[in-house]
């Protein structure tokens, strides 16, 4: 395996003919960029190959980031419409049912950011969006608890792919400060998929007696055919990387490339390097990620698999009412990630003093829900934990932004994902049968454990600035346009002219 310490990239210069040994320690489109050095943008240009970029690629982001929320929050609706009737599932048995997805995901984090790393991107993606589309078709078919729990496993394993693959996408195609709004989009639009999904099992609840089977098998059916038609899509659209886009002429590829030079991180380099990994196992920024998401990925967890039960048992709404409140929290997710992102650029510069404002909200909606007394309140607390997505957008976007060298983004990703699905592990198993229908000790826990994710932006902020000041003494005359920087797959400590954003 290479490793960048072999052939010092630095020595490299613009107009060098690189052997295979040193095109195998740099950037996937650094050939691309040796064309573009000294490339002017025309600003009207580049704003239509923005806009092509957004139509082709962004709705399409969406749609499969919707198709990922409807099929993880099927459970929610089915647990109500039959479910766990069916499968004679107890409180416990269900906790597990919530668990076992993030089970998945957790030990199949890293494996798929390799995969993802070492073949095509968007064809390893595509594959895995269509085979989690036959899984949860396969939730349809299930007679017991144990093959349900094996089938939210299998599940877990197949989408474990698509968070690391879009934040990566996001650093591929847009400038830093475009990627937070991009962000906000194909996160926010996971509020239409839990909308659709909401929607198809009220649809099916509310003329149940029509069908010979149950609701929630008809659910997950239907969902897992949405998913397999977007995978194919997906796995025909999507190029692998920018330089490739069927839909981008040879101007508008080198606009790409040239657009990307500023955020020192390049496309992408297909071989792993072990200084890469030592150095993102030293950084103490990757580790404040994981304890974010850790904290994040409780209340997600909680209220992803337990919502309408709490609507359901605690709040006192039917069935069917329950089903339609859902589609509150889904308008909450739709609007709010986007509409911070627009906060971010219009109002506060930094992302981390955003993100922060955020979390306090939503630990104020956790506190609610938990301590307070009337009803309404609690209600009002239940929905403001909805924002954690608009968390969620700003947080990506800053670990697509801040780190650099491919090998240890792809570290960064494993470890934010991790810290997610330990998180997601933890809180449905927070949830007490016998506690029912107040499950106190649930939320204690998310209030307790969402203090680390309220406060991680406030200390990556407070390293990010000392980090910027220490590269702004050090290396004042270092040229950012240099393509052996820019597109070195340098890692953010290595590259003197890496900035990281705030």
């Amino acid at each position: 395996m290479s490793d960048e310490k072999a052939t010092p990239i630095e020595t490299i210069k613009v107009d060098q003919v690189l052997s295979q040994k040193e095109l195998r320690n740099v950037d996937q489109a650094f050939e691309y960029a040796l064309d573009t050095d000294g490339l002017a943008l025309d600003p009207e240009v580049e704003k239509k190959v923005v806009r092509k970029i957004d139509w082709y690629i962004l709705p399409l982001m969406c749609m499969l980031m919707s198709c990922q929320l409807m099929d993880k929050s099927t459970n929610s609706y089915a647990s109500i419409t039959g479910l766990r009737t069916d499968l004679e599932m107890s409180t416990r048995t269900y906790s597990w049912v919530a668990s076992c997805f993030y089970l998945g995901y957790l030990g199949f984090c890293y494996p798929a950011n390799m995969l993802l790393q070492r073949f095509p991107l968007s064809k390893t993606l595509g594959c895995a969006v269509l085979a989690w589309g036959v899984v949860i078709c396969c939730h349809g078919a299930t007679q017991s608890s144990s093959t349900f729990l094996l089938c939210r496993t299998l599940l877990g394993v197949c989408e474990s792919f698509m968070d690391p693959a879009y934040m990566i996408m996001t650093s591929q195609w847009y400038k830093k400060d475009e990627q937070y709004r991009r962000c906000g989009y194909w996160l926010g639009f996971q509020g239409i998929g839990t909308m659709l999904g909401s929607l198809i099992a009220y649809g099916f609840y509310v003329h149940k007696e029509s069908y010979s089977t149950s609701p929630w098998r008809l659910l997950y059916v239907v969902t897992g055919v949405i998913t397999i038609f977007f995978g194919i899509i997906s796995l025909i659209h999507v190029p692998d990387i920018p330089t490739k886009a069927w839909f981008l002429n040879e101007q508008e590829k080198k606009y790409v490339v040239e657009r990307i030079r500023g955020n020192q991180t390049g496309f992408g380099n297909q071989h792993f390097k072990l200084s890469q990994l030592k150095e993102a196992a030293c950084d103490v920024t990757l580790y404040l990620f994981f304890f974010y998401m850790f904290g994040y990925g409780i209340p997600n967890g909680s209220i992803g698999n337990f919502g309408s039960i709490l609507l359901n048992d605690q709040f006192g709404f039917t069935t069917r009412q329950s089903l339609l409140l859902n589609l509150v929290g889904s308008g909450i997710d739709i609007i709010f990630p986007l509409a911070f992102a627009y906060v971010n650029y219009y109002l506060i510069p930094s992302r981390l003093a955003v993100c922060f404002c955020i979390n306090s909200l939503v630990f104020t909606g956790l506190c609610m829900l938990a301590f307070a007394s009337p009803m309404g309140a609690k209600l009002a607390g239940y929905f403001m934990s909805y924002l954690t997505t608009a968390s969620w957008a700003c947080m990506s976007s800053v670990v697509s932004s801040n780190v650099a060298g491919h090998t240890k983004k792809i570290t960064a990703n494993t470890l934010f994902l991790i810290g997610f699905s330990a998180g997601n592990i933890i809180g449905p198993q927070a949830f007490i049968g016998s506690e029912k229908p107040i499950y106190i000790t649930a939320k204690r826990t998310m209030v307790g454990t969402y203090v680390i994710s309220a406060i991680a932006p406030l200390i990556l902020l407070g390293i990010y600035y000392y980090r910027n000041k220490q590269k702004d003494a050090i290396a004042k005359d270092i040229n950012g346009e240099d393509t052996t920087l820019a597109f070195g797959d340098l890692t953010d400590k290595a590259n003197p002219a890496f900035r990281y954003i705030l």
